[in-house]
């Protein structure tokens, strides 16, 4: 899932990859939050927080193990962790909410086949949250990097917008490199969450999936909370449980 999620995400999310000492890797992004820079497959906090201040970035490490850094004696001192799910499905397969549903007369789709989405997806991207601040800071930081994503070869994107009278309302995005295809950027715009649309545009991906002739649809998310419980009612199930760890930069 590692190497299908870096492949797909070359022309957007991931910057670059930097091999680790005795195995394992950097991954670097255009974006800041530590959930994109970070190491995987290595227990060196030492090179890692090197390589992230190299970049400019908080050290960051995803774990497979949970118990591999509960010491708070290591250094640099760990400031947070974050569980969070690698999850799954086929992608034509019945749920509690199956893909086969349409959606209501109420909503439009439009699928977008450009690297970068266009500009109505990008609208619902940067109206996320009720707070006016946090929308400015994500059409200032992660905007950009949507706008800038390019084509890279064996993967296909769509980006994916539900409209209500005109307005767009929800956004995914599907990445299919063979037989896999990842779901990303699923989000309701704040006046409009709470009624089931972030579900509707997942549904409307995984059907793009099944088109497209991916058996299988991947994604990440934060664990333990809502996000989590709604994509197990759509029937992905948990295939990895990695821990974020975040480091301090001092």
């Amino acid at each position: 899932m590692l190497d299908s999620h870096l492949r797909m995400q070359a022309g957007c999310y991931v910057a670059g990859v930097e091999p680790a000492p005795g195995g394992g890797c950097y991954i670097r992004s255009a974006l800041p939050e530590p959930g994109f820079n970070l190491a995987v497959g290595t227990g060196d906090l030492g090179w890692v927080a090197a390589t992230a201040r190299r970049h400019g970035r908080r050290p960051a490490l995803l774990a497979l193990d949970d118990a591999a850094f509960p010491d708070p004696d290591v250094k640099p001192a760990c400031i947070g962790r974050f569980p969070t799910r690698w999850m799954v499905r086929d992608s034509g397969a019945p749920g509690s909410s199956t893909t086969g549903s349409a959606l209501s007369d109420s909503l439009a789709l439009t699928v977008e086949t450009n690297p970068a989405p266009g500009r109505d997806f990008l609208t619902v991207c940067g109206d996320l949250y009720a707070d006016p601040a946090t929308n400015a800071v994500a059409q200032a930081v992660f905007v950009p990097v949507l706008e800038a994503a390019r084509a890279v070869p064996g993967v296909e994107t769509r980006h994916l917008t539900l409209s209500e009278a005109g307005t767009p309302v929800a956004c995914a995005s599907l990445y299919r490199a063979g037989s896999r295809a990842g779901l990303y950027n699923v989000g309701t715009r704040a006046p409009y969450q709470g009624r089931g649309l972030g579900a509707a545009v997942t549904q409307a991906a995984l059907r793009c999936a099944a088109e497209a002739g991916a058996g299988t649809v991947s994604l990440q998310c934060v664990g333990d909370g809502p996000v989590e419980r709604l994509y197990q009612r759509l029937g992905f199930t948990v295939a990895a449980s990695p821990v974020l760890w975040v480091f301090d930069d001092a």
